[in-house]
């Protein structure tokens, strides 16, 4: 089983979601008072920072990397 992701389950309960590494199957754990809450944390942020889609701030110039409608080959 394999941590990976948190979510929260009525007040204040966090929850482990674990996926098995050999069916694939979802698993819901409470987590434990000794668990490393700075793990936990990142594991809660991860969807934060590998968003589906690649975002690009506006600070950030056109030609990194970055095709816009004008600079089309």
């Amino acid at each position: 089983m394999e941590p990976i992701a948190v979510t929260v389950r009525g007040e204040h309960q966090w929850m482990l979601i674990h996926r098995c590494t050999h069916c694939g199957r979802l698993r819901m754990n409470r987590t434990a008072a000794d668990d490393n809450v700075l793990l936990l944390i990142q594991l809660a942020a991860l969807p934060l920072a590998t968003p589906p889609v690649p975002y690009v701030s506006s600070a950030t110039p056109a030609h990194h990397g970055v095709k816009t409608a004008d600079r089309l080959p």
